[in-house]
């Protein structure tokens, strides 16, 4: 929290977090054990790796939902949609587009909010060069500082 922004509010059946009060939502009730539940060593490695690095951007929270795993800051910046001990898939956003060919896919989603997503098989691909690009993503957008 900064002293212009209020707290984020927290619903109070299902805890998921909003920048605005009574924010619309379908309070999912899946959580991250549904998740980790069953993942084998090379699964949990990855997820951890991913996490460790979401952790070093600052302060968040991590919103699961059937259909993925939501990292916040203020607002979702990061996510897992797919996870296994065969690998993962993560997204995140940038106010523009990045050009890699480690991208599996890079959409502008509504103007302003670019969704980049690539598979991660191996805890060695969550490496410097990912861990800028997520940094750049929490402070800019889910930290909001574009809005800035």
């Amino acid at each position: 929290m900064t002293p212009d922004r209020p707290p984020l509010w927290a619903c109070p059946d299902c805890g998921a977090r909003f920048v605005n009060r009574n924010q619309w939502h379908s309070c999912g009730l899946a959580t991250l054990d549904d998740w980790l539940d069953g993942l084998g060593s090379d699964g949990r490695a990855l997820y951890d790796g991913f996490e460790g690095m979401i952790a070093r951007c600052g302060e968040y929270h991590v919103g699961p939902a059937k259909t993925r795993i939501a990292f916040l800051g203020r607002v979702r910046f990061a996510g897992i949609t797919r996870l296994s001990d065969s690998g993962m898939r993560i997204a995140f956003a940038l106010p523009q587009p990045v050009q890699s060919e480690r991208f599996a896919k890079v959409d502008e989603v509504v103007p302003g909010w670019w969704v980049h997503e690539l598979d991660i098989r191996d805890p060695g691909q969550l490496d410097d060069e990912l861990e800028g690009w997520i940094r750049e993503s929490y402070r800019l957008m889910g930290m909001q500082g574009r809005l800035a």
